[in-house]
């Protein structure tokens, strides 16, 4: 296995952080610059997440599974349908049904490391491009 400097982990690449709890949310988007990506928001709701989609060019994402407006699981539906490597970093299990149609997501339980997320995102970009 290559080890990278982590700074390019993620290098000019836009990253949603979409995480109801705002000290992962800091410490999750600081693990990203530090990779070299650029953050986009963060923010606690589907709604903004939505609307920072719709406006902005977005290259993956790190998304709670339980947003202050509801259940992330149908956005992790839609980043992927459009290509968008996706991470769920959650505090609970997700329901098989959702394990089952989307295997390829990349899925950590709370507490994890934001280095880690960072990293394993920028893996799952380089997969993404390769395939």
């Amino acid at each position: 296995m290559r080890i990278e400097r982590k700074e390019y982990w993620l290098r000019g690449c836009k990253v949603l952080v979409a995480e109801d709890e705002m000290l992962i949310a800091y410490d999750i988007a600081y693990s990203i610059e530090e990779a070299g990506g650029e953050v986009v928001g963060p923010v606690a709701t589907l709604a903004k997440a939505r609307s920072l989609i719709a406006t902005d060019q977005i290259d993956a994402a790190v998304l709670d599974m339980n947003l202050l407006d509801g259940n992330s699981e149908p956005l992790v539906k839609e980043l992927r349908a459009r290509h968008i490597p996706v991470l769920v970093n959650t505090a609970e299990r997700l329901p098989l049904p959702f394990q089952t149609v989307l295997p390829e997501v990349l899925v950590f339980g709370k507490p994890t490391m934001p280095e880690t997320l960072a990293q394993a995102l920028g893996e799952s970009l380089q997969s993404e491009l390769r395939a």
